[in-house]
């Protein structure tokens, strides 16, 4: 039931960010977290609604929290780098991109953004 309800939450946090309304994303988000704590993806989506309401730090956070979580995935570096890039810290969000293009170097996006 908590996995059920996590993924809804998580729809319509994706829901919200889609219509720009991302301070609603991140509550939706962060009440999915409180039921799936180890759930990477839901750490991603909020940094990235975060990023977008300019929280870098706590963005940065929830990314750093992401690829704890899940050193596998590209998306935790991209997010990380974002945060990295809003708090102008450019050195590190190169790095982070780098992580994320090691992770998957044939990612366009990411090889713009670096």
């Amino acid at each position: 039931e908590r996995g059920r309800r996590a993924e809804q939450l998580k729809t319509d946090g994706n829901a919200a960010f889609r219509e720009a309304r991302y301070a609603e994303a991140v509550r939706l988000y962060s009440a999915a977290v409180e039921l799936e704590p180890e759930n990477g993806v839901l750490f991603s989506n909020r940094s990235g609604a975060l990023t977008a309401l300019a929280s870098y730090d706590l963005a940065l956070a929830d990314a750093d929290r992401c690829t704890a979580l899940r050193p596998d995935w590209p998306k935790g570096f991209a997010r990380r780098a974002a945060a990295l890039h809003g708090l102008r810290r450019f050195a590190l969000a190169v790095n982070a991109y780098d992580a994320a293009l090691a992770l998957d170097p044939s990612d366009g996006i990411l090889v713009t953004a670096r």
